[in-house]
C-alpha cells in the first residue's frame, strides 16, 4: 500500500500543524507527513516540526510571486505530494499554482484549508475576534478546498460553537482552536482510512 503523501503549509505558531503531525503517527503505513513548509523564517512551526522529526522547508518570498510559487511546486513534485493542508498559511495561492497541482492529480482538487468561522461568514484574518465582537450567537470552524479566493472554496465540513459574552475572548478562542484540531485530525483520519478519495500524484 502506498501511503497518502501530505505536505503542511504554515506561517505561524503551528498548533494545527502539530495536531496533524501527532495524528499522522497513528497511520504510519497509510499516511506520511512529508514536510512542513513555511514562508516565514521566524515561524515557530518550523522548530516545532523539526523537534517532532518532520522535514521542514523555508521558502521566503524574496522575488516575484511566480518564482516563489515555482520553488514550492518543485518541492511538491519532488516529494510527489498528494494533499496540501494549509494550517495558518498566510498567503493566497495563485490560480496557476492550483491548476498545476490539480493537473498532477488528474484534475482533482487536493489542497485544503481550515478556517475558524462558519464560512462564508468572516473570511480572512481575525475571524474569531470579529465574530465575538459582533455579538453573533454562533461561529465555528470550516474545512474547505482551496481556490484562488479568500476562503471561498468548496466547504467539506463545518461545526458550530455558541458564543457567550460571559466567556472571555481568550477562553473562547482556545475552544475554537480545540475544535480546529479535532476537525482537522478527523479529516486526516478520513484520508488515511480511504473515506475521502485521494487521487495519487501522476506528474513527472
Amino acid at each position: 500500500m502506498t501511503p497518502v503523501r501530505v505536505a503542511i503549509f504554515a506561517s505561524g505558531t503551528g498548533s494545527n500543524a502539530m495536531a496533524l503531525i501527532h495524528k499522522a503517527r497513528e497511520y504510519t503505513r497509510e499516511l506520511e507527513i512529508c514536510f512542513v513548509l513555511s514562508d516565514k523564517a521566524t515561524a515557530p512551526v518550523l522548530e516545532k516540526a523539526r523537534a517532532a522529526g518532520v522535514r521542514t522547508h523555508l521558502v521566503e518570498k524574496k522575488g516575484d510571486r511566480a518564482s516563489h510559487e515555482q520553488m514550492i511546486l518543485n518541492l511538491i513534485q519532488e516529494y510527489r505530494i498528494d494533499w496540501i493542508c494549509l494550517a495558518g498559511y498566510m498567503r493566497l495561492l495563485s490560480p496557476s499554482f492550483l491548476k498545476q497541482v490539480s493537473e498532477w492529480h488528474s484534475g482533482a482538487s487536493q489542497v485544503v484549508n481550515i478556517h475558524p468561522s462558519l464560512l462564508p461568514a468572516y473570511p480572512g484574518v481575525d475571524s474569531i475576534a470579529r465574530a465575538y465582537n459582533d455579538g453573533v450567537p454562533l461561529t465555528g470552524v470550516s474545512i474547505h478546498l482551496v481556490d484562488e479566493g479568500m476562503d471561498t472554496g468548496l466547504i467539506l465540513a463545518q461545526e458550530s460553537l455558541a458564543i457567550s459574552k460571559d466567556e472571555p475572548l481568550e477562553a473562547f478562542t482556545q475552544r475554537v482552536h480545540q475544535l480546529e484540531h479535532r476537525m482537522y485530525t478527523s479529516f486526516l483520519e478520513d484520508l488515511a482510512d480511504g473515506r475521502r478519495k485521494t487521487v495519487p500524484f501522476m506528474g513527472e
